[in-house]
């Protein structure tokens, strides 16, 4: 007898925690046209191993498809249908950089093609989108420059920072599609150590003092004719946590905070992250970069080498000993010199040293503060709330709107 069904797709996550959290990364980035739910479960059930290796090949082989969709709209005239498949596929491209091995060919050729992807699509979009470059130390570190379709009549600005493996391109999925319906100009940088940073700079890395790089995004910002220096605001997510904490404690000229979540010290943060109990690593334990590829999955798995070996590429450092001794250097001492209001946000799944921080952070800076818990029945308690980016940029605009005054 012939059936009938509504469909052969299945919603199916991964054995893995953190691939699930991936999974929602890629999916929460739908609402402001960085993936369909149909698209990534279809690349998804390619991945049959439920192995982090084959992540890069399902996802690009999406975007490469999706790129000769866009590459036939434009010939035909349909700007619209090509803007949105591009910029689903730089977040496809995006995904899979971010599982290839960092120090390979493929993560560098998934990165181009991502920026490729996005700075093509940004051309067809209402808003103004910019790929910018932005002086710092002899380099130029890459960012975009946006503004809404209809202007921002008060010159109002936010500068937005990812974190440790976010792009700037996912940061128009993440936040700076909203803000900019909120008519908000937007700039976009990456810094020292960051992917597209990385991208142009493989010898640029991460620094502590974060505040000299923003300090010179800063200067890029203030002397743009769109932009209003007293409504200047700085946006950090993830490590940007840390990064805009110490940048605001340096720089007055940061009219507003947001900081999510408040990191003041790096190190105990990923001694969390990592289940250690202090900074001295068990001789056992302490892997290098030149052996990690030979550790038996069943004491490491392919995704705790492929988190180590960003971390190597990104700090400089070789062996996981040296790399905790150097995010001792990572911390916020100056936290009283915070004056300008800071909204700080932190989800209830993010564990106890993201709250302890997070609390830290609430009871030691000299300006007024703003805290937002985001709880599991919001389906926005995950880091970052990628899993209800609507919720999260809400309450970030309608905070900055009464900062800056509606």
């Amino acid at each position: 007898m012939a059936g009938v069904e509504r469909t052969a797709t299945r919603i199916t996550g991964f054995k893995s925690a953190e691939m699930d959290f991936q999974l929602m990364r890629l999916l929460g980035a739908a609402g402001t046209g960085g993936s369909t739910a149909g698209e990534v479960f279809a690349a998804r059930a390619h991945m049959v191993n439920n192995d982090p290796r084959e992540w890069p090949g399902a996802f690009s082989s999406l975007a490469d498809r999706l790129v000769k969709m866009a590459d036939q709209n434009v010939k035909q005239g349909h700007l619209p249908a090509a803007a949105s498949a591009l910029l689903r596929a730089a977040n496809y491209y995006r995904s899979s950089e971010y599982y290839s091995d960092p120090y390979g060919d493929e993560a560098l050729r998934f990165g181009q093609e991502s920026r490729n992807a996005f700075i093509r699509a940004a051309g067809m979009l209402a808003h103004h989108i910019a790929a910018v470059d932005i002086p710092f130390e002899g380099h130029d570190l890459p960012g975009y420059f946006m503004q809404p379709v209809s202007g921002s009549a008060d010159g109002r600005t936010v500068i937005i920072m990812t974190g440790f493996d976010g792009t700037g391109e996912e940061l128009y999925f993440q936040s700076a599609a909203d803000a900019l319906s909120r008519g908000y100009n937007v700039l976009i940088a990456e810094g020292p150590g960051q992917v597209g940073c990385l991208r142009r700079y493989p010898r640029l890395l991460f620094r502590p003092d974060y505040e000299k790089p923003i300090s010179a995004v800063i200067d890029y910002a203030v002397r743009h004719q769109k932009v209003a220096p007293e409504r200047l605001a700085l946006y950090g997510i993830s490590y940007g946590g840390y990064f805009a904490s110490r940048a605001a404690a340096h720089d007055q000229r940061i009219r507003a905070l947001i900081v999510n979540s408040p990191i003041i010290d790096l190190g105990a943060y990923m001694r969390g992250f990592a289940h250690l109990e202090s900074d001295e690593v068990p001789p056992d334990e302490d892997v290098s970069l030149a052996e990690v590829d030979e550790v038996p999955e069943q004491y490491m798995t392919q995704e705790i080498k492929l988190a180590f070996k960003s971390a190597c590429r990104r700090f400089g450092v070789e062996r996981f000993s040296e790399w905790i001794d150097v995010l001792r250097d990572y911390r916020v001492e100056n936290l009283a010199a915070i004056q300008c209001p800071s909204l700080a946000l932190v989800g209830a799944g993010e564990g106890d040293e993201a709250f302890r921080q997070h609390e830290r952070f609430r009871q030691a800076v000299s300006g007024p503060v703003t805290s937002r818990i985001f709880e599991p029945e919001e389906g926005a308690d995950m880091h970052c709330q990628l899993g209800n980016l609507p919720l999260s940029n809400a309450v970030i605009y309608n905070w900055l709107d009464n900062i800056f005054g509606e």
